[in-house]
């Protein structure tokens, strides 16, 4: 039983892993984002397209609709803050 437990903690670990992964792929690919918009003038923050976002991921999940919100809402803020860095 210690073992199986134990198999199970790794696998979290793993996908936790896969998780800041995909993070911080996400945060680079905002970055860009980011310096198109600069290029054109353009506002970083896009109300539209983060309620899109929001929209799409709580449709995409058997999860917490406002768990998932919430969720994505603190990356967009990161990124968000990292595109005015």
């Amino acid at each position: 039983m210690e073992e199986e437990l134990e198999g199970l903690r790794k696998g979290i670990d793993e996908i936790d892993k896969k998780i800041v992964n995909l993070i911080e792929d996400r945060v680079e690919i905002a970055k860009k984002i980011s310096g198109i918009k600069k290029k054109k003038g353009l506002e970083i923050t896009d109300s539209e397209r983060e309620k899109e976002v929001l929209g799409n991921v709580s449709r995409h999940t058997r999860l917490d609709k406002e768990f998932i919100k919430n969720l994505f809402k603190s990356i967009i803020e990161y990124c968000k803050n990292e595109e005015q860095r």
